[in-house]
């Protein structure tokens, strides 16, 4: 019974990093940058200077 539950629960953790990786690399609506982050070194948009 414990191996069942383990097993159902590695599934679900594994399709919903599936999941994740495929809505980071082809999913282009939440894609904000040229990389697909919005807060990185290689974004387009202009960074505000902390003094």
């Amino acid at each position: 019974m414990q191996e069942i539950i383990v097993i159902i629960i590695g599934v679900i953790v594994a399709l919903l990093v599936i999941y994740k990786v495929y809505g980071f690399f082809f999913s282009k609506n939440e894609q904000k940058g040229n990389c697909g982050c919005s807060n990185c070194g290689c974004s387009t948009n202009k960074k505000s200077k902390i003094v």
